[in-house]
C-alpha cells in the first residue's frame, strides 16, 4: 500500500523517492524491489478471483450474493474463504439480490365463498351496538410475525374499540382492549 503511493507520487518528482520512503519508513530498495516485481502474488489471485467473481455473478443475472458466490467458487474447484468472497465482492461494487420479507395470509379452500357485505358499504350506526366491524393485519417483527385483530363499535370507530387480540405463531396469545364504557357488545361478543 504505502509503495503503491510513492508509485502514485512518483512520476510528478514533486518529491524525491527517497523523501517519501522516508517518510512512510519503509527502505528505497523495497520501492525498487517492488516496482520491478509488481503486485503481490495476493494481489495478483485478488485481480483474478475478482474476475471469475464478476463472470458467475453476470452468469446468474446479478442476483447472488456471497454464499452462492462462494458456492459456485467451490464447485469450480477454488478453494476461498466466504469472507474473502464478500471483501471482494465489496471492493467491486457488487451485491446480491435480497428479497423484501413477504408472507401468504390468505389461503382459499377448495370452492371459496365470499363474505356477504352486510352492511352494504355503509359505515355510520345510528344507535350503539348496532354495527361492528372487525379487521386483521400482521406485521413483521424481529421475533417473527405478529398477527393483530381488532373489534370496533361502528358508532364511535375512535373511542368504541372492544378489544384487540395480538398472537404469533408458536406463542401465547395476548389479548387486551378498553371495554365499551356503555352497553354491552353485540351477541355472541363479550
Amino acid at each position: 500500500m504505502k509503495y503503491a503511493a510513492i508509485a502514485d507520487w512518483a512520476p510528478e518528482k514533486e518529491y524525491t523517492v527517497t523523501f517519501m520512503c522516508d517518510q512512510l519508513g519503509v527502505v528505497r530498495q523495497g520501492y525498487y524491489r517492488w516496482c520491478a516485481e509488481g503486485p503481490c502474488a495476493r494481489e495478483r489471485t485478488d485481480t483474478e478471483l475478482t474476475e471469475t467473481i464478476r463472470e458467475i455473478h453476470t452468469e446468474l443475472h446479478g442476483h447472488p450474493g456471497v454464499r452462492r458466490i462462494w458456492a459456485e467458487l467451490l464447485v469450480r474447484g477454488v478453494r476461498v474463504a466466504a469472507k474473502r468472497v464478500w471483501r471482494l465482492m465489496k471492493a467491486a461494487g457488487l451485491r446480491g439480490r435480497h428479497p423484501r420479507a413477504w408472507k401468504k395470509t390468505t389461503i382459499a379452500g377448495q370452492r371459496p365463498i365470499d363474505a356477504p357485505d352486510l352492511i352494504g358499504q355503509d359505515f355510520t350506526a345510528q344507535a350503539s351496538n348496532t354495527r361492528w366491524c372487525g379487521d386483521i393485519t400482521y406485521v413483521r417483527t424481529v421475533d417473527g410475525w405478529v398477527y393483530t385483530a381488532i373489534l370496533w363499535n361502528q358508532i364511535c370507530p375512535v373511542y368504541g374499540l372492544l378489544c384487540w387480540l395480538t398472537a404469533t405463531i408458536g406463542s401465547r396469545v395476548a389479548v387486551g382492549g378498553t371495554p365499551i364504557s356503555r352497553g354491552v357488545g353485540p351477541a355472541g361478543v363479550g
